[in-house]
């Protein structure tokens, strides 16, 4: 019902403060102790320690984090959303450009040169 899915679902809103359950009274925060993230009732004392959700974060630790929260038996505190949003150059992009590099320090090569070339080995045994 809709009452059970408030209190289950994490809903991740980038640049918003994880909170969720009924009237945002539970919320994310990061243990001190050890990193880890865990579930919190929200007190006035606490209110400042909730984790504000940052999709674009270069490191995928916290949205690796937030995907561990669930539990696997109920899944309850199930986060659902954008964990991870960056942009990074594809690996055709990477790929040519690199090719590109080598052709301007090295020349364009020649395969028939380098199948003909003078360096070779014999193998004994």
């Amino acid at each position: 019902d809709r009452q059970q899915a408030e209190e289950a679902v994490i809903r991740l809103e980038h640049g918003r403060p994880i909170r969720f359950g009924a009237d945002g009274g539970k919320g994310v925060v990061r243990d001190p102790a050890t990193g880890d993230l865990k579930v919190v009732a929200v007190t006035p004392e606490n209110e400042a320690d909730i984790l504000v959700h940052d999709a674009h974060n270069a490191s995928p630790t916290t949205a690796f984090a937030l995907s561990r929260l669930a539990d696997p038996d109920t899944l309850h505190h199930t986060p659902i959303g954008v964990f991870r949003s960056v942009g990074r150059p594809v690996y055709d992009t990477l790929m040519a450009d690199q090719l590109d590099t080598a052709v301007d320090q090295h020349g364009k090569g020649d395969l028939a040169a380098l199948l003909a070339g003078g360096d070779t080995w014999t193998v004994a045994g």
